[in-house]
C-alpha cells in the first residue's frame, strides 16, 4: 500500500498515521517494526558502548572541554575565571557554548570522566536523528522512510565518528540544524509570526553550535529569508522570522563588538588570505577549497579527510546514499516554484561549503563540512518516499535497499570498533591520560607529581582535567604551587613518595615503584607512573 502524501506547500496537514497513512498491523508490518525496534536498540547500545576508551584517550580539545565544564558545574566560571561565558577559550580559539554547557551538565552528574565529556556527543546525535524522524514524517507522510532513515542517519560514518567524541563541538551542529529545518517546513505549511520566530530562532542557535556555524547561520537566515519572500502567504511573516534570527545572534554581535578579533583569532591562522595573497590567488585557492569539500567523491564517499580523529578511514557519507542523495536534489529542484523550504535547501547546499573553503588547513576537512550529512539524509529520504509513492516497488525489493544499506553501517561499524579502536590512541593523547588518571589516583596527600614535560605543552588542559584542579588555585598558584612539576630529563633526588609520570618505561634515576602504566596503542609511547621510595 502506498504511504506516501505530498501537501502543497502553505497549507497545513494533518499528521500522517503512526506506520504510513493508514495503520497496517499485517504480518509484514509487525515484522518490520520488530527489526527496527531490534536494530534501533543495537545501534543506539553502540553509541554508549565503551564511549570513555573508544577512541582511546582524550585529545587535548576534548580534556579543554571537560574541565571548562567542570569549573562551570562547580562555580559556574570557565576554566580561565570567566563567569558563565558566552564562548570558551580554548588553544587560541574560542569554543561555541551549546556543548560545553551541555558537557557541564554530565561532568556535574558522571564526574570529569571521558565517558561524561563524550555523552553529549552522543546525546546530540540520538537526538538529531529523533528531529530528523519528525521532519521526514511530516514533510512526506510517509513513517516508514522517515524511521529507517533516521536510524541510517545514525550509522552515517561522520555522523557516529563525531557522535563518540568531544574532539569539536560539531557534534551538536546536526541537532540544531536539522531541528531548523523542521522549523522551516512547519514555517511553510503555516506562514504564522509564532511559526516565522520559531524557524528564526531555530537557525540563530545554529550560531553557538559550531564555530562553521558562526558564518553559516547568519547567510542560512539571508537564504531563508530570501526563499520565503517569493511565498506572498509567508512575507507578513517575514519580520518575525527575521526579527527572532536577530535576536538569537545578538549575543554573538555584543560580544564581537565587546572583545573584536576574539572569535577570529583561530581563522586568521588558518585563512587562505592569511599571507595577504593577491584577488587572484585568494579566489583560486577559494574555488579549490570549495570544489574539494562539495564536489570530490573521494571524500565524500570513499576516504574523508585523513585526520584520524574525524575518519575511521571512510567517506564523510555512506556509499549507499549517493544515488537517494542525488535523486532528493532532483525532487527539491522539481519543488522548488511552489516550496519555499525546497528554495532554501538547494541553496544551502550551495553555501554549505563556504566557511571551509576560506580555510586553507586540512582541506577537505569533516568537521567543517559535518553540516552536508544531516542534509544529505534529509533530502535522500525525501527522495526514497518518492520513489515508493510513484513506483511502489514490493517490499522484497525495499528489504533488499534497506539491507545493503545496513550492511555498510555493519562493516562499517566492524572497522570502527576494531581496527580503528587499535590505532586510534596515537591520534588522541598518546596514553598520557591513563597515566595522569593513575597518577592523580594514587596521590593521596599532596605528594609532589613530576610530569613529562610534553604534559605541560598543552596549555595544561590535561593536568587539569584529570587532576580536578580548582581554577582559582590554579589561577593564584601555578601547578607549582600545588604541586605540580615538569620531569627534566636526567632528574635525580626526588623527595621520598613522590609520583613521577615518565614517557616511556625509562625509571626514574633512584630506587622507585611503577605503579602503573598506559598500554601505547596505535604507536603511541606508554607512559609508566612510578612512585619514589
Amino acid at each position: 500500500m502506498a504511504e506516501s502524501t505530498f501537501a502543497e506547500p502553505g497549507v497545513p496537514t494533518t499528521p500522517p498515521a503512526p506506520f504510513g497513512g493508514a495503520m497496517d498491523l499485517s504480518v509484514g508490518s509487525r515484522l518490520e517494526l520488530a527489526a527496527f525496534g531490534l536494530l534501533s536498540v543495537a545501534v543506539g547500545l553502540l553509541y554508549f558502548h565503551d564511549l570513555g576508551v573508544v577512541p582511546s584517550g582524550l585529545f587535548c580539545d576534548e580534556t579543554s572541554v571537560g574541565y571548562n565544564a567542570w569549573t562551570i558545574g562547580h562555580g559556574l566560571r570557565d576554566g580561565h575565571g570567566v563567569l558563565l561565558p558566552l564562548f570558551f577559550q580554548c588553544f587560541g580559539d574560542f569554543k561555541s557554548p551549546l556543548y560545553v554547557y551541555a558537557a557541564a551538565l554530565t561532568v556535574r552528574l558522571f564526574g570529569p570522566t571521558p565517558f561524561a565529556v563524550r555523552l553529549p556527543s552522543v546525546l546530540y546525535a540520538l537526538g538529531m536523528a529523533l528531529v530528523l524522524h519528525r521532519l521526514l514524517a511530516e514533510w512526506t507522510g510517509n513513517r516508514r522512510v522517515a524511521r529507517w532513515t533516521a536510524l541510517l542517519s545514525l550509522l552515517c560514518p561522520s555522523i557516529f565518528t563525531f557522535g563518540r567524541h568531544a574532539v569539536s563541538e560539531v557534534s551538536s551542529f546536526p541537532f540544531w540544524l536539522v531541528l531548523a529545518f523542521l522549523m522551516l517546513l512547519r514555517f511553510e505549511r503555516g506562514p504564522t509570526a509564532r511559526r516565522g520566530a520559531l524557524a528564526g530562532l531555530a537557525l540563530g542557535a545554529c550560531t553557538y553550535s559550531y564555530t562553521t556555524a558562526r558564518m553559516l547561520a547568519p547567510l542560512s537566515v539571508a537564504v531563508a529569508a530570501a526563499s520565503f519572500a517569493l511565498s506572498r502567504p509567508h512575507r507578513r511573516a517575514l519580520p518575525a522570522f527575521l526579527g527572532a534570527a536577530a535576536l538569537a545572534g545578538l549575543p554573538m554581535g555584543v560580544f564581537m563588538l565587546v572583545h573584536p578579533g576574539m572569535l577570529t583569532q583561530r581563522f586568521d591562522l588558518i585563512s587562505v588570505f592569511r599571507d595577504h595573497p593577491t584577488a587572484g590567488l585568494a579566489l583560486r585557492r577559494v574555488l579549490e577549497n570549495y570544489r574539494a569539500q562539495l564536489l570530490s567523491p573521494g571524500f565524500l564517499f570513499r576516504t574523508g579527510d585523513h585526520n584520524p580523529r574525524h575518519n575511521v578511514g571512510v567517506g564523510l557519507l555512506p556509499v549507499w546514499l549517493a544515488v537517494p542523495f542525488v535523486l532528493g536534489l532532483a525532487a527539491l529542484w522539481e519543488r522548488r516554484r511552489g516550496s519555499p523550504l525546497s528554495r532554501f535547501l538547494l541553496v544551502f547546499l550551495l553555501i554549505a561549503p563556504i566557511p571551509a573553503a576560506l580555510t586553507d588547513e586540512g582541506i577537505p576537512h569533516a568537521s567543517r563540512m559535518l553540516q552536508l550529512a544531516p542534509f544529505a539524509f534529509a533530502v535522500a529520504g525525501l527522495a526514497a518516499a518518492d520513489w515508493i509513492e510513484r513506483a511502489r516497488p514490493p517490499r522484497a525489493a525495499l528489504a533488499f535497499v534497506l539491507g545493503l544499506a545496513l550492511l555498510e553501517g555493519g562493516i562499517f561499524l566492524g572497522h570502527y570498533f576494531g581496527d580503528y579502536a587499535q590505532r586510534s590512541q596515537g591520534s588522541f593523547d598518546g596514553g598520557a591520560g591513563e597515566a595522569l588518571r593513575v597518577a592523580f589516583a594514587a596521590r593521596r596527600e599532596g605528594e609532589p607529581l613530576y610530569l613529562s614535560p610534553e604534559i605541560f605543552g598543552l596549555q595544561n588542559t590535561y593536568i587539569e582535567f584529570w587532576g580536578s584542579l580548582d581554577q582559582r588555585e590554579l589561577a593564584e598558584k601555578g601547578p607549582d604551587g600545588l604541586g605540580i612539576h615538569r620531569l627534566w630529563g636526567g632528574q635525580g633526588n626526588l623527595p621520598s613518595g613522590a609520583l613521577v609520570v615518565s614517557r616511556g618505561a625509562y625509571p626514574p634515576r633512584q630506587p622507585a615503584e611503577r605503579i602503573g602504566e598506559s598500554d601505547g596503542l596505535g604507536g603511541g609511547v606508554p607512559y609508566s607512573v612510578y612512585r619514589i621510595r
